[in-house]
């Protein structure tokens, strides 16, 4: 839904000061968020490079626990589950690409890999599938990150041009929904 143009010259409500405000802030709060790509994707390295070395910085579980947990599931069902999992992240994230919808889920992404790891970990398979998860893990999270960057990048082009209007008094249009879609 969108608002009719305010004029920037006028000081009639919401006010040129304020529009400006609203503006900046937007597009503070868009640059935050732009970041969340590179920290889910920094926790994804941070939790890959500790299963490399087979999570040694971790103590090992003691027996009684691993005896609650039961067996490990099957290496060959884990992989089926890792391959489904991370066909399944990479479609959804291009169908919201291509509809522009859809919020960021990549610290979702990183925990599911955590737990392809701690899975191959606690079954034994973690050396010989090691590389799998993390490539599966790379190719989600790097194409949630890249959609959050076009996204939010798109974004901040369209209230910088908002802001360049208003400086300029130029009319502008706002959008109730912006904050919405972002």
């Amino acid at each position: 839904m969108k608002r009719e143009p305010t004029d920037a010259g006028t000081d009639g409500p919401p006010g040129r000061e304020n529009l400006q405000a609203l503006i900046e802030a937007r597009i503070r709060r868009l640059e935050l968020t732009a970041a969340n790509g590179l920290w889910g994707m920094v926790l994804f390295l941070l939790v890959s490079f500790s299963a490399f070395d087979g999570f040694a910085l971790l103590p090992d579980l003691p027996e009684s626990i691993r005896q609650k947990l039961g067996a490990p599931p099957p290496i060959d069902l884990i992989s089926l589950a890792l391959v489904i999992y991370a066909f399944s992240g990479i479609v959804l994230t291009l169908a919201r690409m291509t509809t522009a919808t859809g919020s960021y889920r990549g610290f979702m992404h990183a925990a599911f890999f955590t737990g392809f790891y701690t899975f191959y970990h606690l079954s034994g398979g973690l050396p010989d599938n090691f590389w799998a998860v993390f490539l599966s893990g790379i190719s989600v999270m790097g194409l949630e990150s890249y959609h959050l960057w076009t996204r939010h990048g798109a974004a901040i082009r369209k209230q910088q041009t908002m802001l360049a209007d208003l400086r300029a008094g130029r009319p502008i249009v706002l959008e109730e929904d912006e904050d919405e879609a972002i």
